[in-house]
């Protein structure tokens, strides 16, 4: 590797899934645009497709999915069929084991080809658990993976044997203290052991969400509040329609937003008669208009890895409300706005969002509660990780 140009221009390669419109793919594509205004050449591969968000121009884009590649194959797709058929019912959750043992390898060859066409890469980053699932098989000194949240609960050895292939001798990066801590609560009870730990939060392309922020959309004529979520379980909108009717302010709520619980919530506002006060508009690629003129943002999730849609409403300027749920919503909500941080119920909820509305915090009274999350700051924590 050229030591003189790590210490100046690197050249990076980002691994993600796919480029839905998602918290992951969100800070991936942050990501990739920071490296490259700070003069790096950066390259994202997706492994499922997607073209929802793309990066800035100047990011070269590859799209390359592995398992379809393994399956037109003869062999591959003899060996796919015997372990979807065998193996993954024996040892349930562990169709990725299976799947990431060629994957890993067959992607290194990929890189191997990119390599040989772009020169060599000096660090490689790989963001989310489908990305990690899919070429786990794969250990290059260059790489860290990016941990956006810790795996769902498991117990017993078939826990530890799917933990181990992910996060044995791996270098890993957790988006928040709290995320780092249940993972190595986790990983500590089956033994498990990662080559290196690093804790960076995920970046904010502050200057662009602004200027998003001020593009024309169609706002509710009255005064509101907003939540922006996929609208599913975990983000348990139910509590967030229930608590703010139990609040009993004047504004409307506005969801951005979409997902399988939608119809349902959907219906439940029909069932309390809130109907006319609470506006759907589904999913937007660009949620920031409806962030920066709401009166507060209100968080409702039952846990919350980081939390970048709270990052992003402050930056437009929102003051933001959320229940103290598992994860890093402490990390994100400090000094004033850590008053915000609700008692994780509904009627917590409610309460928070009264005072809220009667007593907001002051987002331009303290400029590091946003600085911390620029982009260009958080990409020098990437570039300093060791790749030896």
């Amino acid at each position: 590797m050229n030591r003189e140009r790590v210490l100046s221009k690197q050249r990076i390669l980002l691994i993600i899934r796919k480029l839905k419109i998602g918290g992951i793919e969100r800070a991936t594509i942050d990501m990739a645009n920071a490296l490259q205004r700070l003069g790096h050449e950066v390259h994202l591969t997706v492994l499922k497709g997607g073209d929802a968000l793309a990066p800035d121009e100047g990011v070269l884009v590859h799209h390359v999915d592995i398992d379809k590649t393994f399956r037109k194959t003869g062999i591959g797709f003899i060996y796919d069929l015997v372990t979807r058929l065998f193996l993954a019912p024996l040892l349930p959750g562990s169709g990725f084991v299976w799947r990431g043992w060629y994957g890993g390898r067959l992607f290194k060859h990929f890189v191997e080809r990119l390599e040989s066409k772009h020169g060599d890469f000096d660090r490689i980053i790989v963001r989310g658990q489908g990305a990690f699932e899919t070429v786990w098989s794969w250990h290059d000194a260059r790489l860290w993976q990016v941990t956006e949240s810790w795996p769902g609960h498991r117990s017993g050895w078939r826990s530890g044997f799917l933990l181990k292939r992910l996060y044995a001798g791996k270098q890993v990066v957790c988006v928040s203290p709290a995320v780092r801590e249940q993972l190595e609560r986790q990983l500590g009870h089956y033994d498990i052991r990662p080559k290196r730990w690093a804790t960076i939060m995920n970046p904010c392309d502050i200057d662009a969400i602004r200027r998003q922020a001020d593009e024309s959309v169609e706002l509710p004529a009255r005064p509101f509040i907003v939540h922006v979520s996929r609208l599913s379980d975990v983000k348990r909108q139910e509590w967030l329609i229930r608590a703010y009717l139990k609040a009993d302010i004047e504004e409307d709520l506005v969801i951005v937003g979409d997902g399988p619980r939608r119809q349902s919530l959907e219906q439940l506002a029909d069932e309390l008669g809130a109907r006319e006060r609470i506006h759907f508009v589904g999913s937007r690629p660009n949620p920031y208009p409806w962030m920066k003129h709401a009166r507060l943002f209100v968080l409702s999730s039952r846990s919350e890895a980081f939390g970048i849609v709270l990052a992003e409403s402050m930056i437009c300027g929102t003051p933001c409300v959320a229940v103290d749920c598992p994860g890093g919503v402490r990390n994100v909500l400090i000094h004033d706005q850590a008053r915000l941080i609700a008692e994780n119920s509904i009627e917590g909820l409610a309460v928070k969002i009264r005072e809220g509305m009667k007593n907001p915090p002051s987002i331009e009274a303290d400029p590091e509660l946003i600085e911390r999350f620029r982009d260009t700051r958080i990409m020098q924590q990437f570039l300093d990780l060791p790749t030896t």
